[in-house]
């Protein structure tokens, strides 16, 4: 398959993709012409809703459920979307948790669920879905990391190094892949103003915006319009990078709530 005949509805995985910046990225592609499932662990409702609203304008999509926190979910995820949609060239690693707190109230069982959840779980989606970009000589994929990542913040510290892992494991694949026509690149969101982000003291995340350099919090869906573009063919120079979301970034540091 040469590469234009690739690019042109490559299949697409985005996991976490039932809400918030998973949802605009699955909306997105599928406007870009990208048959997407929409993989969703707990929420089918909310999966069920992204798809309608694909559907209504055209666009081919599914839910899929799989926990890729899970051994073996990923495998499995990636042969049930092949067979209902075609193999995946396309891999946007959304799904996260984050639980914040300070390192020393922060139980170690949290811990290992943002490890499992954001590092594993996005190395086992990609591990799964490679050998069909490998076939086809074209992929893209895209991990969602964030901007703490790479700064660190305060109450974070086992968030934060589950995001910079994202960052290792992006530029290390794409010094791996990037002769076979795939790309592997980082998204870095700041303070986007999800649905996650009204769980958040009113009086905390007001102190975060006001720290950022834009004033404001981010949509979702200028998180997908970056994803978008990267998961194009438009961006086959574009290997190993980091994009950041984040308005500008932070003037200062909120303090530790």
């Amino acid at each position: 398959m040469t590469e234009h005949s690739a690019a042109q509805r490559p299949v697409a995985i985005v996991t976490g993709g039932s809400r918030g910046i998973g949802a605009a990225c699955a909306i997105r592609l599928a406007a870009q012409g990208c048959p997407v499932a929409v993989n969703y662990a707990r929420s089918r409702p909310a999966a069920d809703e992204v798809v309608r609203r694909i559907r209504g304008k055209g666009g081919e999509a599914v839910a899929v459920r799989a926990d890729v926190s899970r051994l073996g979910a990923a495998t499995a995820l990636v042969d049930e979307v092949t067979e209902l949609l075609g193999p995946p060239l396309v891999v946007v690693n959304n799904a996260g948790v984050q639980r914040s707190r300070a390192m020393i109230r922060q139980e170690p069982e949290a811990l290992e669920e943002m490890l499992t959840t954001n590092v594993h779980g996005s190395w086992a989606v990609t591990r799964a879905a490679l050998p069909h970009m490998y076939e086809a000589g074209w992929g893209r994929v895209v991990f969602m990391s964030s901007v703490l990542g790479a700064t660190g913040g305060p109450g974070d510290t086992g968030y934060s190094a589950s995001k910079a892992a994202l960052l290792g494991m992006s530029k290390s694949l794409a010094f791996e892949v990037a002769r076979r026509g795939i790309t592997s690149n980082a998204v870095l969101p700041g303070t986007i103003l999800t649905d996650l982000a009204t769980e958040v003291e009113p009086a905390v995340l007001d102190a975060n915006i006001a720290s950022l350099a834009a004033r404001r919090g981010g949509e979702p869906e200028e998180v997908a319009a970056v994803v978008a573009f990267l998961c194009s063919a438009e961006a086959s120079y574009v290997n190993g990078a980091e994009v950041a979301v984040h308005g500008g970034g932070w003037v200062s540091l909120p303090p530790t709530a």
